[in-house]
């Protein structure tokens, strides 16, 4: 149940990282300058989104990076299972000698 809630969220994080990513505005003039995107009319202000916007870019990939780590320590604890005991061990051990010649 919280594995599958975390794939959700993961999934969520990642289309909003994207989008944060493309809405950034580059260093040098970029395409979107061409046709009147310049930053002095943005909603933001001259320099207001690449401080907001890298901020909450940096947020929400640590966030997305520490609930990958999560999901992958829950996956590896919930897929781990004892295929042998000891017992079966040692008794496959002595059965299974092989001659020194």
């Amino acid at each position: 149940m919280i594995i599958t809630a975390i794939k959700i969220i993961c999934i969520i994080l990642a289309i909003v990282l994207i989008v944060l990513v493309i809405l950034q505005q580059g260093k040098g003039s970029d395409l979107g300058s061409a046709f009147g995107g310049g930053s002095s009319n943005s909603m933001f202000g001259a320099v207001g989104p690449s401080n907001f916007l890298g901020k909450l870019t940096a947020f929400i990939a640590a966030l997305f990076l520490i609930l990958n780590l999560a999901q992958a320590v829950l996956l590896k604890n919930a897929n781990t299972e004892v295929l042998f005991t000891d017992e079966e061990i040692q008794e496959a051990t002595k059965t299974t000698e092989i001659p020194v010649e």
